[in-house]
């Protein structure tokens, strides 16, 4: 057996999110100190957002992971409910929120379904949730969304688009089709659709074999963390 043959691979498609919150596993074989979206701190798209007054009245942060991003607009007053399909990344949330001193709510969701939550929200930050649901997956949390925003509501949505290599971290990469025909009338005004890109964890050299024997080209910022390519989505809910 080769070097390469004893380094496990990643099928992002089968990534168990609970049982990756649970044991810091999303690569049979290969246990991390933090998986790769968890970088401590909101988005930095994100935080340019808010700053920048996108970011209004009462919050839903869905596929809230550990928090972080709950944590910190809930830190700057706002009013923000943080949503995840896998309990044991709410119980982390919560664990982290009372530790920062901050009052948010947190609760375990389906994203495809939002059942109590109609009519609750003036915005939605949506960061690396929807390129982990399959395309009807897709399909239904878009319709989630549109009965728990209220009208003129805003949706702040990074997703992963497809670029080389994106099949090794992405498990389903967006198209810009996809979106323009999403986020139309008459539910949706599209506001603005662009390339940026998502900061991710600076990884670990076994991490980083892993991604290097799949055949990533990845990209790093000062600090060593990972940018991978995203579609930013900002879009008015009719």
């Amino acid at each position: 057996m080769t070097d390469n043959d004893a380094t496990p691979a990643i099928d992002p498609t089968n990534i168990d999110f609970e049982q990756a919150y649970q044991g810091g596993t999303i690569v049979e074989g290969l246990a991390m100190d933090r998986l790769p979206w968890e970088i401590g701190r909101p988005q930095p798209l994100l935080v340019e957002f808010e700053q920048a007054g996108r970011i209004t009245g009462d919050v839903l942060d869905i596929g809230c992971g550990p928090g972080d991003t709950t944590i910190y607009l809930a830190g700057l007053g706002y009013q923000v409910t943080g949503l995840d399909f896998a309990p044991t990344a709410i119980e982390k949330a919560r664990a982290k929120a009372a530790e920062s001193g901050v009052t948010a709510s947190f609760a375990v969701a389906d994203a495809t379904v939002l059942t109590g939550y109609d009519g609750r929200f003036d915005t939605v930050v949506s960061s690396a949730l929807a390129h982990c649901l399959d395309p009807e997956q897709r399909k239904a949390h878009v319709a989630a969304l549109v009965r728990a925003m209220r009208p003129g509501a805003r949706l702040i949505q990074f997703c992963f688009s497809a670029a080389d290599f994106s099949e090794t971290y992405a498990p389903y990469s967006i198209g810009e089709d996809e979106l323009r025909a999403t986020f139309r009338a008459p539910d949706w005004n599209l506001t603005e659709l662009r390339n940026d890109k998502l900061t991710a964890i600076k990884p670990s050299p076994e991490f980083k074999a892993v991604m290097d024997r799949s055949g990533a080209k990845l990209q790093f910022d000062a600090e060593g963390s990972m940018l991978l390519p995203i579609w930013v989505v900002e879009a008015e809910r009719v």
